[in-house]
């Protein structure tokens, strides 16, 4: 990844190119999938089934995810293009343009991702959250791991399985959350 931020930015890698667009459902389908409030997002390659009880998304980190992520590592107050082409070149390595997938069964909203299953067992009351008319709405998810239920808590992952669930269920997202932020 030799030269300048921008030309890291302008060429593609081998992993993303000739990449196919696959199944994608909708125009409107997500082009990102949040991988972890640390990591960032992930690119869409595939998404199949979406509302149904086979839905399911393949995503991998693309230069873009890489470069984005480096840059939301602590900036510095000057951003130095080499290293974050240094960052971004060394988490591309680590992925080695592996994709991931991720499913659900919306009629059980219940997500299957590479750090566990979980489904929605329930809602809090929704609260303003001082953002004019919209609202949040806590939720509360079952680990099938170990039957504990996982609240709001980005160490317990819960703004992956919202995402997740938003990604892969959008019409049961949108039936159970319209209006709301669900957190």
């Amino acid at each position: 990844m030799a030269g300048s931020f921008h030309q890291a930015l302008a060429q593609p890698t081998a992993r993303s190119e000739g990449r196919s667009e696959g199944p994608r459902s909708a125009a409107s389908a997500p082009a990102k999938i949040l991988l972890s409030s640390h990591r960032g997002d992930a690119t869409i390659l595939t998404l199949s089934d979406p509302d149904s009880d086979k839905a399911e998304v393949t995503f991998r980190i693309e230069l873009d995810d890489a470069i984005e992520r480096c840059l939301r590592e602590p900036p510095p107050d000057d951003i130095n293009p080499a290293e974050v082409a240094r960052c971004a070149k060394q988490v591309m390595d680590l992925n080695d343009g592996k994709p991931s997938k991720r499913r659900a069964m919306c009629s059980k909203n219940t997500v299957y991702t590479e750090f566990g299953n979980y489904s929605l067992v329930g809602t809090g009351e929704p609260q303003s959250n001082g953002e004019g008319n919209k609202k949040s709405i806590r939720t509360d998810w079952k680990d099938h791991r170990n039957e504990k239920i996982v609240g709001n808590c980005s160490a317990c992952r819960t703004p992956e399985i919202i995402n997740t669930f938003e990604v892969l269920c959008p019409a049961t997202y949108k039936a159970k959350f319209d209006g709301f932020a669900a957190y």
